[in-house]
């Protein structure tokens, strides 16, 4: 019985699950029935107003007067109505899928081509107008180009009325006259205006080219020489041709009598020659206007028609002739432009020359007056030494001797105090009186000091020769470090130390070189250029910080010179002079050598130190003279000279 009643109970809950089962998925029905009922009601709506969209279409294109065409990219017809107009020829085999070009006259079919391909690059409407032959004349229409989705096209072709084609013409012809003269007011390119010309008189006139001629007269055969052109793009290219004048004697003629050529149609050509000069070209109508500028040249504009005849009209002419007008004021404009620039280039390099030549010769006089002041002091240095030298080589020979006298002497006192004592009381009092004891030993120390004296006198003599080396010219081989010494020694003065100026210490590190083949007196002229810059340096430092020190593990902040010298392995000698003053920008060291250039205040420095320097090193020596400094970090320097130079004639 139980088992019963559960059974009972599970199918009652069964059946409850699958009802509400079903009651969910019959919900989910109605409200996807609804859902579509509402889509089939809206397409429905949509149709009836595509269908009405489409009946409005239709309805607007029957009574469109204008010529109407749907194309794709390629310009395959899609679609086409003709409209009201009804006297153009060639439209009853229009029929969609064939290309719109295959109705359409050459001249024509390349305007269209150009603007298809425009509309698909720029997504813009194109516009143009044209000109055709009709049974009644000739008929002028507009042809309008929109881009339309998926790469097609709309094509809306009317007719235009002469009236509102002449005012187009006008305001076209207006346009190009004015886009010529804004070109020429704002470039003076002559070329530039030249090749727009042709590009715009092409395309205004529907034509097949469009070329502009030089009359090239300054030669033995005068020619006419083809220099720009605009052309449909089967016709072959005229830029590297050449007409000699004979040749087309009628059409030179002309033009160079200033007179316009009109040929609607080349058959009707007397002249034969030129009548075959323009079938070669292809031309079946042409038009050429001359060009006379006030400078004498003589150019022209050809205008080419090249499939049957093409009257050409006067409003045509007018433009060509108010074009060619605007072109010989630009070829004046643009030569006398090119002649004033000319003179004014002429003018600014005849200025940098002479400026330079001022600044050659004001660079050579404070040489001169450098090189002379060196040579006069040269000449003083010498002639001091050498009467310096005179009696100093006196005094220095004759002190041993009299050092030597002074201890036989002394030596003989010594003797009679020895055997005559007592002496008698006057030469005990003369003994007390002269302190004969302090007087042996103090004298020999005097005659030493004299002595050491006398060398001193005897070394800085040396270096003033050295220095001076007026008794070396040319180039010989040096000591180096001779020269370097020498110089310091002369410096020494301004070495020591001085109130409220510390002790300037200089560090000599000498490589191993031999003798170098230099003008020994020009080089020590700029060791003693670079030394005195660095203790001018060393001094302006004086209450700053110096940069640091120059001898490795020393912590001293004092003044420091530091002289290297080396020999590299391709045989160039490197000196390099270094301080740790208080350096020195950027922009000094770049112009360091320059003549005239200099940080000193006015009278303590003329700027030609440096400058006559870097001659010595670079042109007398071959050599490189450089400087590596930066604010608070010192100055270095190096001179780089070949070990061997060549000998002087």
């Amino acid at each position: 019985m139980q088992s019963s009643d559960k059974f009972h109970y599970q199918a009652r809950e069964a059946h409850h699950e699958s009802g509400l089962r079903v009651e969910t998925r019959t919900t989910e029905l109605k409200n996807a029935l609804k859902q579509l009922q509402a889509e089939i009601v809206e397409h429905q709506q949509t149709k009836q107003q595509l269908s009405q969209k489409t009946s409005e279409l239709e309805a607007v294109l029957k009574v469109l007067p204008h010529l109407y065409f749907r194309l794709d990219a390629d310009g395959v017809i899609l679609d086409y109505k003709p409209g009201k107009i009804e006297n153009l020829h060639n439209l009853q085999g229009v029929v969609p899928g064939k290309q719109i070009l295959e109705f359409l006259p050459h001249t024509l079919k390349v305007q269209f081509q150009q603007a298809i391909t425009q509309v698909l690059q720029t997504k813009s409407l194109v516009s143009f107008q044209y000109t055709l032959p009709l049974l009644k004349g000739n008929g002028n229409f507009e042809a309008r180009l929109s881009p339309l989705q998926e790469q097609q096209i709309i094509v809306l072709v009317r007719e235009i009325s002469h009236s509102e084609a002449k005012f187009r013409a006008i305001a076209q012809r207006e346009a190009l006259l004015n886009r010529l003269s804004s070109q020429i007011r704002a470039s003076l390119e002559l070329n530039c205006i030249l090749e727009t010309a042709v590009q715009e008189i092409c395309n205004l006139f529907q034509i097949d080219r469009c070329a502009f001629f030089w009359y090239r007269q300054n030669t033995d055969s005068p020619y006419w020489e083809c220099v720009y052109e605009a052309k449909s793009p089967i016709l072959p290219c005229l830029l590297t041709d050449r007409v000699i004048s004979t040749e087309i004697e009628l059409i030179a003629v002309k033009a160079l009598h200033k007179e316009v050529i009109r040929i609607d149609d080349v058959n009707t050509v007397n002249d034969p020659i030129a009548q075959q000069v323009l079938g070669d070209f292809g031309f079946t109508a042409f038009m050429s206007l001359p060009i006379h500028t006030q400078s004498g040249e003589i150019g022209a504009f050809s205008c080419g028609y090249c499939h049957g005849f093409r009257p050409w009209l006067d409003d045509e002419v007018e433009l060509l002739q108010a074009v060619t007008d605007q072109i010989a004021i630009a070829i004046d404009q643009a030569k006398l432009y090119t002649q004033t620039r000319i003179t004014a280039q002429t003018a600014q390099d005849k200025a940098q020359q002479l400026e330079a030549a001022l600044l050659e010769l004001q660079q050579t006089q404070a040489q001169l007056i450098q090189t002379e002041k060196m040579s006069s002091l040269g000449q003083l240095v010498a002639g001091i030494a050498h009467e310096i030298n005179n009696p100093v080589n006196f005094i220095y020979g004759n002190i041993n001797h009299a050092s030597q006298y002074v201890r036989d002497l002394l030596h003989l006192i010594q003797l009679y105090q020895q055997h005559y004592c007592p002496p008698i009381p006057e030469i005990h009092q003369q003994i007390y009186a002269i302190d004969l004891d302090f007087l042996s030993q103090d004298l020999p120390k005097i005659l030493n000091s004299m002595n050491i004296g006398a060398k001193r006198i005897q070394q800085i003599v040396l270096s003033l020769r050295n220095f001076s080396r007026l008794d070396e010219d040319g180039i010989k081989p040096v000591d180096i470090h001779e020269g370097i010494d020498s110089t310091l020694l002369l410096l020494q003065s301004r070495l020591k130390a001085k109130p409220g100026q510390p002790e300037i210490q200089v560090i000599q590190e000498y490589g191993n070189l031999p003798q170098v083949m230099c003008h020994a007196g020009q080089m020590n002229q700029v060791f003693m250029n670079l030394l005195t810059n660095a203790i001018d340096a060393l001094e302006e430092g004086v209450g700053k910080e110096f940069s640091q020190p120059l001898i490795p593990n020393t912590q001293s902040p004092i003044p420091q010179i530091r002289i290297r010298t080396e020999l590299t392995a391709d045989e160039q000698v490197t000196i390099r002079i270094t301080d740790n003053g208080p350096g020195m920008t950027e922009k000094v060291s770049k112009s360091l050598f320059d003549p005239f250039f200099t940080t000193k205040p006015v009278g303590r420095g003329t700027g030609m130190g440096l400058s006559i320097s870097y001659q010595i090193v670079v042109k007398k020596h071959c050599g490189q003279l450089q400087c590596f400094s930066a604010p608070g970090a010192g100055a270095e320097f190096v001179i780089t000279i070949p070990l061997q130079q060549a000998l002087e004639e």
